[in-house]
Order: C-alpha cells, then sequence, then structure tokens
C-alpha cells in the first residue's frame, strides 16, 4: 500500500521518523555533503551543520504528443521533470524546516532515466542543512552555494531567497548535412534552431522563477545541456527526431542594507 503522506508530496514515513529522531537529539552523529574545508568553513562563520538532508521523486512521464514533421517543445516531457525537481525540492525543504534549519547549502541536483523503464524519470535533491548561532526560527532556505561562498556574499551585502530554475525539452526533426545543404562543411540550421529554441525558453522561465522571489539577481547559474536523438512512431513508421533537453538554474539573492565596504587590498612583501 502506498504511503499516503509520500502520494500528498509529503516525506515517506522512514524519514520523517529519522528527522524526528535527529531533532530529537536521539542521534548524536551529524552527516553532511561538506567537504573538510567546507566544514571548516562553515564552523568559522557560525553555520552549524546539523544533518545531511535529501528528497526525491520517481515519476513516470506520459503521453507526449509530436507534431508531426515539424518541430517544437515536449510539454509533457518538460512539465514532468519540473514536477519531479519541484516534489524533489520539497522533500529536501520539510526535512530542513522539521530539523529547524536556517538554510541548505550545497544543494545538488541528480537526474536519472531506466534503461527497464524508458517512461520513468528519477530526480533527487541533497544538501546540508546549517542553522545560524544567534538567529531566531526562520523557515529555511535552500541555495546551491557552499560555506565560503555564503560568507562572501554575506559580506558583499546579499543574502539567497532560494533557487530558481527553468527547462525546455525541444525537438526538430533530423537532418544530416546533405540534406541541409550542401557536401562542405556548413551550419546545420535546424539543429542550431533546437539548441536555441530550447535555451530561449528555459532562461526566459528562470528568470520568472527568480522574480517570484524579488531577487535582485541570481548568482552561481549553472547550466544542463543534453542532445540525443529520439525515436517516435507515426502512422506505423519509426522516424528519428534532434532532441534537445535544457536546464538552468542558480542562487537568487536579495541586497541587504547593512553592508560593509570590501577591505582594501594589502601589499605583501616576500623579505625571503
Amino acid at each position: 500500500m502506498a504511503d499516503p503522506s509520500l502520494e500528498q508530496g509529503g516525506l515517506p514515513l522512514r524519514a520523517q521518523q529519522r528527522i524526528h529522531e535527529i531533532a530529537k537529539g536521539q542521534r548524536k552523529l551529524f552527516t553532511s555533503t561538506l567537504t573538510t574545508n567546507e566544514t571548516v568553513m562553515a564552523r568559522a562563520t557560525g553555520l552549524t551543520a546539523i544533518s545531511q538532508v535529501m528528497g526525491s521523486s520517481i515519476y513516470h512521464v506520459g503521453f507526449q504528443r509530436t507534431f508531426g514533421w515539424t518541430g517544437g517543445e515536449l510539454a509533457t516531457l518538460t512539465a514532468a521533470y519540473d514536477h519531479a525537481r519541484s516534489r524533489a525540492l520539497s522533500r529536501l525543504e520539510q526535512e530542513a524546516r522539521a530539523l529547524g534549519a536556517h538554510l541548505v547549502i550545497d544543494v545538488k541536483l541528480v537526474q536519472r532515466e531506466y534503461d527497464w523503464g524508458e517512461d520513468l524519470i528519477e530526480v533527487t535533491a541533497t544538501g546540508t542543512a546549517v542553522w545560524i548561532e544567534g538567529h531566531a526560527p526562520a523557515p529555511p532556505v535552500l541555495t546551491l552555494l557552499e560555506a565560503d561562498e555564503l560568507y562572501k556574499l554575506h559580506k558583499a551585502g546579499y543574502w539567497p531567497v532560494g533557487i530558481a530554475l527553468g527547462n525546455c525539452f525541444w525537438f526538430e526533426p533530423h537532418a544530416d548535412c546533405v540534406s541541409e545543404g550542401s557536401w562542405f562543411s556548413s551550419e546545420l540550421p535546424t539543429h542550431t534552431q533546437a539548441v536555441q529554441q530550447a535555451r530561449d525558453l528555459a532562461v526566459h522561465r528562470f528568470r520568472h522563477f527568480a522574480r517570484h522571489f524579488n531577487a535582485a539577481g541570481v548568482v552561481g547559474v549553472k547550466h544542463h545541456r543534453r542532445a540525443r536523438e529520439w525515436e517516435v512512431e507515426s502512422n506505423d513508421t519509426s522516424h528519428t527526431r534532434f532532441l534537445v533537453e535544457m536546464m538552468v538554474w542558480g542562487t537568487a539573492v536579495i541586497r541587504r542594507g547593512d553592508a560593509a565596504p570590501p577591505p582594501r587590498p594589502k601589499l605583501v612583501v616576500d623579505l625571503e
């Protein structure tokens, strides 16, 4: 029988029990995704690691309608990955909230597909829940930043407010050099258009996401691009399409009013 909490987008019962034990101090040993240097930096800047937190979602992709010989966005596939990522990040945030964390730092997203289930996708989000010494309880903020990056951002007068995301799956009819016009070296317009369209839509959604946070900017922007062939059936005939996946993500930040001026550089002379 399926877990009712899981069906509603919540945490599995086993995860709830583990988080409860950590929050009540029944588990003294903490785990984190931080390296040794990051752990030292976190402690030096007033961050205390509570526990590694995780959220995941395995999602079934429904029927995807194609557009015959013309290209376009695979909206069902785009939405499936978007929903899976949202659920994974939501469960990550729920674990952090139950632990009383102020932040989740060093968040990483991993996407997987299965050979035995071509309509299944898995998204896993991991990070380290931390609390800030001397700060009142507050809803946790998810960030891709590491401890030293967070400290530098704070000194520069900014603070993270969340992770902004945008993605798109776009396909075009596959073509070779001959069919696109030449035996000689030349650009493939169809493939170029697919990459450009996917990027434009992903960036547009990414910027819209950042505006949702009333962000002043987005730092540490990363992008994931993957191109592959995609087999589709039409009128009992198999066709090959050129499929591009594009995802853009980064940490949305706001300005703080108490920013300190950056330190002046000092001259260092090696007396040796």
